[in-house]
């Protein structure tokens, strides 16, 4: 009996640690990535043991989805242009998927997944009121000197720019379930405090985009139901306010357009906009060439060489060790052809499922979240590249452990 209450005690907690270490440290959170799958294992074994589905588990249709991407990652090595040990990596790097299941599998009550989201919330709070006082030229003694901007704090600006539009989406929709009679203005407070640092301190391209869409999403279901076809100008509006008030979204914006007309017009591919199209397009003419099957797990790189080599004659200069093509539905696409891009569509659209009876502002939050890694997907490898990969498995799997544990809406 002891023995059980160590192990029950001990249980969340290194789902704790993940919440803890998301925001601060990579090298914390692969530690806890450690022992969050080896608890789950042993959960998931006691499960098997005793010869009883996990009943919390059972109601995740994107536990299978996941399953089967990794699934079809491995079965890809039998074809893969990538020599094995190199593409079996790649196949590892996607593990961080499991995450998600096993968030769920070790967080069992209300109060161990209210626990958990507000130690994220807590940490990344301390990240974003971090980047103010950067930003702001008060001396900090905790983060590191180098940095890639004023107000990035312990990763780069592109992945701290999406983290904290995710935050903010979270802060907004669970408002209402901060502590204290001023809790709701807390979460309120710590969503605009978040929403001005990812669009005027920060600046992540990408992150200024996702901070549209969870605007655009808040506002969306917020107004009345008749107004919502109006509502649906909604980005259009916000991102026009955004030019107005903040001068590094406007700047950001600016350049990309002058990027993307040097690239379409000069054939100019060595801006950073020029990079990304030059490389989604080889993925395209390497998506063409296997469109049923791919060319296997690890083979971006491999094939962005050889198409390159074909086409231009040489491989552009600085990208021959490049591992993705900073899109994450491409790189599915080059590894697993049309069917790898279905099965990550499948699988955001049955996270979206998931959360359909949980309590709104439950749902709301997870549908925001999904919402930043779909939007995130279009310019980056979001899934594939470290820490913001692991971000939005620890995040997903925290909201989805909450939705699960609270009142559903139909409760």
């Amino acid at each position: 009996m002891v023995q059980i209450r160590s192990w029950e005690t001990l249980r969340p907690w290194p789902v704790y640690m993940l919440a803890a270490s998301i925001p601060l440290s990579l090298a914390a959170t692969n530690i806890a990535k450690l022992l969050a799958l080896l608890a789950s294992m042993v959960v998931l074994a006691g499960a098997i043991r005793r010869r009883q589905p996990d009943a919390v588990l059972a109601r995740l249709w994107s536990v299978p989805a996941l399953l089967l991407m990794l699934g079809a990652l491995a079965l890809s090595l039998a074809w893969t242009t990538e020599p094995g040990p190199q593409a079996l990596s790649h196949v590892v790097k996607y593990g961080k998927l499991l995450l998600i299941p096993a968030i769920v599998l070790l967080v069992r009550t209300p109060r161990e997944a209210a626990l958990a989201v507000g130690i994220y919330i807590a940490s990344q709070a301390f990240v974003v009121a971090t980047s103010w006082l950067l930003y702001l030229g008060v001396p900090v003694f905790w983060v590191p000197a180098l940095r890639n901007s004023v107000a990035t704090v312990y990763s780069s600006y592109l992945d701290q720019t999406i983290m904290t539009a995710g935050f903010a989406a979270i802060c907004w929709h669970l408002r209402h379930e901060f502590p204290g009679r001023r809790g709701a203005w807390v979460g309120a407070a710590l969503a605009a405090a978040a929403l001005v640092n990812a669009l005027v301190m920060l600046p992540g391209r990408s992150g200024h985009v996702t901070a549209i869409g969870v605007m655009s999403l808040a506002l969306l279901w917020a107004v009345p139901a008749r107004w919502r076809l109006v509502a649906l100008a909604g980005p259009v509006v916000l991102a026009a306010l955004a030019m107005l008030v903040a001068p590094q979204f406007n700047e950001r914006l600016t350049g990309t357009i002058d990027e993307i007309s040097a690239y379409q017009y000069r054939n100019d591919p060595g801006t950073s906009s020029g990079q990304r199209l030059t490389f989604w397009h080889r993925s395209l003419q390497a998506m063409a060439e296997r469109p049923w099957t791919g060319f296997g797990v690890g083979s971006w790189n491999r094939e962005y060489k050889r198409q390159e080599t074909t086409h231009r004659g040489h491989v552009l200069a600085g990208t021959a060790e490049v591992r993705n093509p900073h899109q994450e539905y491409l790189l599915w696409g080059v590894h697993l052809g049309v069917g790898g891009i279905a099965l990550l569509l499948g699988f955001m659209a049955l996270l979206l499922r998931d959360a359909r009876p949980f309590a709104t502002p439950h749902r709301h939050a997870t549908i925001s979240v999904v919402a930043v890694l779909a939007i995130a997907c279009l310019f980056n490898s979001s899934l594939f590249d470290a820490l913001i990969g692991e971000y939005f498995c620890i995040v997903i799997g925290l909201l989805l452990a909450l939705g699960l544990q609270r009142p559903t809406a139909s409760a």
